[in-house]
């Protein structure tokens, strides 16, 4: 019993350990593979909803904006979409047949989605801010 839990546990241990890597392993590469093993329904599990319907995924995303409420908009937007555009230069977002026959094409639209929204909420933020500069400086030039 002891050798089986040890096992069970460092299992569970390296599944969630590759979560928090990136979510990638050597299938999500690999044209017309699509193994079957354990940590690769773990990680499509985990990543379901980016296969979701679009609304759900809008939903799911903002939640993502509100954990990280404590991120600056701009710094949140550049990095979400550095990360989420990660997954679509991947040849597959998933690993697993199962889930790229059911989820693959709605996740590639809703991460094309989410980062062209977040890379132009980025790019309108920088603007807004070089022109609130600008501003400023001309403000503190009349004041002189």
């Amino acid at each position: 019993k002891q050798w089986y839990q040890r096992r069970v546990r460092g299992d569970v241990r390296d599944m969630i350990t590759t979560t928090s890597t990136g979510h990638q392993t050597e299938e999500h590469d690999a044209v017309g593979s699509s193994r079957s093993r354990d940590i690769h329904y773990f990680l499509d599990f985990d990543l379901a909803i980016l296969g979701a319907n679009p609304i759900e995924y809008t939903l799911y995303a903002r939640k993502i904006r509100q954990e990280y409420a404590h991120v600056p908009e701009q710094e949140f937007c550049e990095r979400r979409a550095a990360v989420m555009g990660r997954f679509i230069e991947r040849k597959f977002v998933f690993a697993t047949r199962e889930f790229r026959e059911f989820a693959e094409e709605n996740a590639r639209k809703n991460l094309k989605s989410e980062v062209e929204m977040l890379r132009g909420r980025a790019e309108h933020l920088q603007k807004a801010k070089i022109h609130t500069c600008e501003n400023h400086e001309d403000n503190v030039e009349s004041m002189e």
